[in-house]
């Protein structure tokens, strides 16, 4: 009994040194705003989700608490990192924008391509003399076609 309360003795005064380690999670919702929580997020509307490991030490008479100076410029430290992670998220955001914008103008320019194909009865190419030069069957099937396909590649439809 007393080898029991020894070892109980020695565990309990070396837990106030051990380094103890919490779990949270950081997440962006759909609106851009950061969360942060020791739960992941319940829904899956988070964009991104990382684990942040953070290693707390119990404050001990041994060490010093951080001064005024110290927190303001851990917390100026902590500031600006938010901000260039926001800021970074944002410049996806918007790189992520202009590709879809560009990939509509393109789909749109496409469509009407096929449909203007679709709808052609005869396909003409412009020769050397500057006449028009009326393709066969053969070669306007074959038009209509790369245009179908055109679209099909780029939009999938």
């Amino acid at each position: 009994m007393l080898r029991i309360n020894s070892v109980l003795l020695v565990v309990c005064f070396m837990l106030p040194q051990a380094e103890l380690q919490a779990q949270v999670y950081k997440w962006v919702d759909e609106q851009g705003k950061v969360h942060f929580s020791d739960q992941p997020p319940r829904e899956n509307n988070a964009a991104e989700m990382e684990k942040v490991d953070i290693k707390t030490r119990p404050i001990s008479g041994d060490q010093p608490a951080p001064s005024a100076e110290q927190r303001r410029q851990r917390q100026q430290q902590l500031l600006k990192t938010m901000a260039e992670d926001r800021q970074a998220l944002e410049q996806q955001r918007e790189e992520k924008r202009q590709a879809k914008k560009k990939q509509q103008a393109v789909c749109a320019r496409l469509k009407k391509r096929k449909e203007k194909a679709l709808w052609a009865t005869h396909f003409y190419h412009v020769n050397e003399q500057g006449e028009r030069v009326y393709d066969d069957e053969k070669t306007a099937e074959g038009k209509r076609q790369a245009a179908i396909d055109a679209y099909q590649k780029e939009c999938g439809g």
